[in-house]
């Protein structure tokens, strides 16, 4: 059996050079997190400009398979 773990962190940031230091910092903690489970196929990390103020339903979201 497949699963995926979802996580949505929205982040309050100044400017592009603050966003790379973040997602720079995710990616660092998830590679800690999975580097070395067996368990673990694949991870990506990617930080992406968030528009509005409320937060995402991550239970209604629905994912496309390309």
């Amino acid at each position: 059996m497949k699963a995926r773990g979802i996580a949505v962190i929205d982040v309050d940031i100044e400017g592009y050079r603050e966003a790379a230091e973040i997602e720079d910092r995710l990616n660092e903690v998830i590679k800690n997190l999975v580097d070395g489970d067996k368990r673990v196929v694949h991870y990506a990390v990617e930080l992406r400009e968030r528009r509005g103020d409320i937060p995402p339903d991550i239970k209604k979201m629905k994912f496309r398979a390309n």
